[in-house]
């Protein structure tokens, strides 16, 4: 999605889907970011990096409703957010739980991090109807 304010491209960092925003980010935003984000988890993604090291907010409004965006994905998925200047200052007092890290650059998260790594995943599992506990050995 491009529109004069904001840019949305959808690619793949180190077999992880990434999402790019580029632009300006005004409140009316929200539902477009939140629809590309929802898809994603819809389609079982567990976890993706969102870069927005190239945005801008609008204002206040601008910021609140990515924050918005970033606590309605819920603990499915883990959101490694790409971030520098204002935006990282302003999204780190957003007080995010576990499943939303934040990254000074893309190389960073390449760097520490791969698809196989247990950080790069959800932390929480939904329980299964047929999951079983085993008796633990003495």
């Amino acid at each position: 999605m491009e529109s004069p304010e904001l840019s949305i491209s959808v690619g793949e960092l180190i077999g992880v889907p990434r999402v790019t925003l580029r632009g300006a980010m005004a409140s009316w935003h929200d539902e477009a970011v939140g629809g590309v984000l929802t898809a994603l988890r819809d389609q079982a993604t567990t976890s993706l990096v969102l870069d927005i090291a190239n945005l801008e907010f609008v204002g206040v409004d601008g910021a609140s409703a990515l924050i918005r965006v970033l606590r309605s994905i819920g603990p499915e998925m883990c959101v490694h957010v790409v971030a520098s200047g204002a935006p990282v200052r302003i999204l780190a007092r957003a007080e995010f739980g576990p499943c939303i890290k934040l990254y000074s650059s893309t190389d960073e998260i390449a760097e520490y991090l791969s698809p196989s790594d247990y950080p790069l995943t959800s932390r929480w599992m939904a329980q299964e109807a047929d999951d079983t506990q085993l008796p633990l050995a003495a």
